[in-house]
């Protein structure tokens, strides 16, 4: 037990600097008043006039208040010197982030562009994310996992900065091929229930729409944050120069919001249409809370092992001693 016994909160013993200096101060005041008395009266008078002074009649109930100071003070610093195991819950809510990095995300009717405020929107997730799994897939003509279910967002959030249409090597805008590879990493992981947070500004195909029902069957609901203007404004390519088509003209990308708001729909999620805010983020997470995924997903059962505060025993002792001198004039003996 010795090798063991520690205090939780130490610092609380520096409340005894106050006591200390309580003490200081009284006894210098018993002095003063009997310095007084000395100063008139015969040496022989002194013990019958003095017998009754504040120095010897309140000795005992200053030593019973330091006593309850300092039973208080040591239970407060949480004595300790064996552990317990502590249940801890934790909801096991998976999500999976579909990133577009299609050409058209480097459009900037949305300044600096959609992909640089996507890539912000896709940190404030991570960071507002804080229970459960999450895992990162990003697409173009084809899907690829960034990360696959992990508790440490931290990891993605490093991998979020490099991110853009260069890393794909052939273009396109398969939001079906996201959303496949989104429910492959929740099949992977084992999760049963779980959320598909879609950031595209591309519009969806038929296969798109089928893709968001199926998984919605089989749990797994998409939500889509909309990053773009209706109005639209002519494509860049990875260059930065404007995009052109088959017949050289300059490609323009407009937002389809009726086609994303039925992709919603088809997954059993939200439609979001970006916001300068942290309001279209709040939004997303809560429609988890909404669709009453929390209330199903699992809950992941751990233990930790924690010092035992034993302080309680030993506060009840300092309230007795309060309790004595609360009594009525006794305070006052001390002054």
């Amino acid at each position: 037990m010795l090798g063991t016994f520690h205090f939780i909160r130490p610092w609380w013993w520096l409340a005894l600097i106050p006591a200390l200096l309580i003490a200081i101060l009284w006894h210098k005041k018993s002095q003063a008043s009997n310095n007084v008395w000395k100063e008139h009266c015969d040496p022989h008078l002194l013990e019958h006039i003095l017998v009754s002074s504040p120095s010897a009649r309140s000795t005992w109930m200053i030593a019973l208040l330091g006593a309850a100071w300092f039973l208080t003070v040591f239970a407060l610093s949480g004595p300790s010197w064996s552990r317990y195991d502590a249940p801890v819950y934790q909801k096991n809510i998976a999500r999976v982030i579909v990133l577009d990095v299609s050409q058209s995300m480097n459009a900037t009717d949305i300044t600096p562009s959609r992909m640089q405020r996507a890539k912000y929107k896709v940190l404030d997730l991570l960071h507002a994310i804080k229970e459960g799994q999450t895992g990162m897939v990003v697409f173009s003509s084809s899907a690829f996992v960034v990360s696959p279910l992990t508790a440490d967002s931290n990891t993605i959030a490093s991998m979020v900065p490099v991110l853009d249409s260069n890393i794909v090597p052939v273009q396109g805008s398969d939001i079906a091929a996201g959303l496949t590879k989104a429910g492959e990493l929740f099949k992977q992981s084992g999760s049963t229930r779980g959320e598909i947070i879609l950031i595209t500004d591309s519009s969806p195909s038929a296969s798109a729409l089928t893709e968001a029902s199926n998984l919605a069957k089989q749990g797994f609901m998409t939500s889509v944050l909309a990053i773009g203007t209706k109005e639209g404004t002519p494509e860049r390519g990875n260059d930065g120069n404007f995009a052109t088509d088959a017949n050289g003209n300059v490609s323009l990308t407009h937002l389809d919001v009726s086609g994303l708001e039925n992709l919603a729909k088809n997954g059993s999620g939200e439609y979001v249409s970006f916001k300068g805010d942290n309001s279209d983020v709040d939004s997303l997470l809560k429609v988890a809370t909404l669709n009453d995924l929390d209330a199903k997903a699992s809950a992941e059962s751990q233990t930790e092992s924690l010092w035992q505060d034993r302080g309680d025993y030993l506060i009840w002792g300092a309230l007795i001693l309060f309790a004595l001198l609360a009594r009525r004039g006794w305070l006052e003996k001390l002054c």
